[in-house]
C-alpha cells in the first residue's frame, strides 16, 4: 500500500478522467482499503484485481477505492524498479524485513507528498464513512479519524507521528520501531530520499501510460 497523503493526491491528480461529482465521497473512498488494520477484515476483501475492472468504479465512493488499487498496484512495480538495492530476490513474498524497508519507503514518500497539495481542504473529506463489506461503521470512522489526526495542523509530518500512527493502527510496539529506526536510516541518505521522492512522479506517469 501506499500512504494516505500519497492516495490523496494520487486521486486528485487523476480525478478529472473520472468525472467525479461528489468530491467527498471520492476522497473517503480512496482511503477506505487500508480501513481494514482497525476493521481486522480480510485484506482480499478491500485489495483484489476485480476493483480495477471498469464496472467496478459505478459510483464516487467506488472509483476512489479503485484509484486506491490502481496506486499500490503501480507503486509496488516502481520501488522495485527504482529502488532495486533494497528488494533484493532473497526478500521476494512476505517477510518482516521486506515489509519494514517497503513501510520505512512509503513513509519518507508520503511524507513528502503531502507537502505537495493542501491536504489540510481535504481531511473534511474524511468525515464520510461507509462500510461497503459490512464492517462495523463505527471503525471505519476510527479509522478516518486516526489519519486526519496525522495530518491536521501540520505542514509535514515527521517520523514520530508515523510511529504514533502505526501503533494507533494495531502494529506491535516492536515491528514498529524497527520501521521507525529504518526510516531514520534512510533519511540520513539525501540521495535515497531523492529517489524515494521522485517515485510519486513515476507512479503518475505510469498511470498515465497504462491506464490512459
Amino acid at each position: 500500500m501506499s500512504l494516505e497523503a500519497t492516495h490523496i493526491r494520487f486521486a486528485l491528480d487523476i480525478k478529472e478522467k473520472y468525472q467525479v461529482q461528489d468530491i467527498e465521497k471520492y476522497v473517503s473512498g480512496t482511503i477506505y482499503p487500508d480501513s481494514r488494520y482497525i476493521t481486522k477484515i480480510d485484506r482480499e476483501l478491500t485489495h483484489n484485481d476485480d476493483i480495477l475492472r471498469s464496472e467496478f468504479a459505478k459510483n464516487d465512493f467506488r472509483k476512489g477505492w479503485q484509484v486506491h488499487q490502481i496506486c499500490d498496484t503501480i507503486q509496488n512495480k516502481i520501488k522495485k524498479r527504482a529502488l532495486p538495492e533494497l528488494f533484493l530476490e532473497k526478500y521476494n513474498g512476505y517477510n518482516e524485513q521486506r515489509w519494514v524497508v517497503s513501510t520505512a519507503i512509503k513513509i519518507i514518500q508520503d511524507i513528502n507528498d503531502m507537502q505537495q497539495f493542501p491536504i489540510k481542504d481535504c481531511l473534511k473529506y474524511l468525515k464520510f464513512s461507509y462500510n461497503p463489506n459490512g464492517e462495523n461503521i463505527s471503525d471505519i470512522k476510527k479509522y478516518n479519524k486516526i489519519i486526519i489526526n496525522l495530518y491536521k495542523d501540520k505542514t509535514k509530518t515527521t517520523v514520530e507521528d508515523n510511529h504514533k500512527t502505526w501503533l494507533a493502527l494495531g502494529i506491535d510496539n516492536e515491528l514498529n520501531n524497527k520501521v521507525k529506526e529504518k526510516t531514520k536510516e534512510f533519511l540520513k541518505d539525501k540521495k535515497l530520499v531523492k529517489r524515494i521522492e521522485s517515485c510519486y512522479q513515476m507512479i503518475l506517469s505510469d498511470y498515465i501510460e497504462v491506464f490512459i
